[in-house]
Order: structure tokens, then sequence, then C-alpha cells
């Protein structure tokens, strides 16, 4: 029953942790993209959309990775290293769907959820940095559970699923939202399971 609790509590807080991150990231980025003298209704140069996305992406990241810090410091010792994991993980992706992009003649913008109805290449390109950002983040998973490398597919799998599921709708952000926190507390909770099974992992 307990573990139960824990686990509705960290998918419950990751709903509200996203949806609010990723609209304060939204806001931030529209006002760097206003910067540079365009609106919403322009396209954008690519420099701008990208700088904006990855203001967007770093904000969502920061706000997600300090409430997964607080959470599994209940658990073991993480530090903030654990936050900047997200960070370059959600950086690196859109630099890299920047530059492809760019080299494709397709504004980053475009290719956004409130943009288009093929919600599949922003949905990439999330579960691109859910896994840049899993494999960061196994380092400090390391020292303490045996089936850690599951969080690399469930950090990829949940950010994927947070953009696909707004194929139903743009308030299925929402679903998104809890998708992302119940696939990952699921697996967190039995990577917790690797530990009591074994106390000697290395």
């Amino acid at each position: 029953m307990k573990e139960f609790k824990d686990y509705a509590y960290w998918t419950l807080n990751h709903t509200w942790a996203i949806v609010i991150s990723y609209f304060a990231g939204g806001i931030v980025g529209l006002i760097i993209f206003g910067s540079f003298g365009y609106t919403m209704k322009d396209d954008g140069s690519y420099l701008a959309n990208s700088l904006g996305s990855i203001a967007t992406g770093s904000i969502l990241a920061f706000g997600t990775g300090f409430l997964q810090k607080e959470l599994l410091k209940k658990y073991f010792h993480v530090s903030f290293l654990w936050v900047w994991s997200l960070i370059i993980g959600f950086v690196l992706a859109e630099i890299l769907a920047g530059v492809i992009l760019w080299k494709l003649e397709i504004v980053r913008g475009m290719i956004g959820i409130f943009n288009t109805t093929n919600h599949f290449p922003e949905a990439s390109i999330f579960a691109f940095a859910g896994l840049i950002s899993g494999i960061l983040q196994l380092r400090l998973l390391r020292p303490y559970y045996k089936k850690r490398f599951y969080w690399i597919v469930s950090s990829s799998l949940g950010w994927g699923l947070l953009i696909l599921a707004t194929y139903l709708g743009l308030l299925a952000f929402l679903l998104g939202a809890i998708l992302y926190g119940a696939i990952t507390g699921f697996v967190f909770y039995r990577i917790l399971e690797s530990k009591t099974q074994n106390e000697n992992v290395t």
C-alpha cells in the first residue's frame, strides 16, 4: 500500500511539474523569439526558433529534474547533476534537431505541436532528449541499483509519449504528463527492488 501511495505521489507531482514547466518555458521561448523582432504569426529564423526551443526545453527539464531530485533523495544520495543531466539532454537534442532542420530547410517552430497535426517529429526530439539524459543519469544510479538500465528506456519512452499523446488534442498534453509520470514512476519503483534483492550492487 505504501508503495502505491509513493507511486501515485510521483505520478501526480510529475503531472503538474511538467505542465507548469512546459508552459513557463514556452513563454520564455516566445520572449526570446520576439527579441529577434518576430511575432507568433511569423515563421522566424532558424536561430530564433532554435534558441526559443532550447529555452523551452531547458526550463521544462529544470522543473522536472528538480522535482525528481527532491523525490529521489528519499531513496539515495542524489546531487544536482541529476538536474543538469536532464537539461543537457534537452539542449543537445534541440541543437541536433536545429542543425538537421536547418539542413532540411524546415523551421523548428513549424513542427511544434501548436503548428502542425504531425506531432511525431517533435515527439522524436523529446524522446532523444530523454535518451541522452537517461544515459547521463545512469551513472548517478550506478552505485545503488542493479536494474538501472531500465531508466534509460523509461526516460526516452516517457518524454516521447508526452508529445505523442497530443495526437488526441492539445489538451491531451495533460494525459502525456500523466503518462510520463506513470511510466517513469513504475520503472523507478521496479529499479528500487533491485537494491533490496542485491545490497552489494556496484
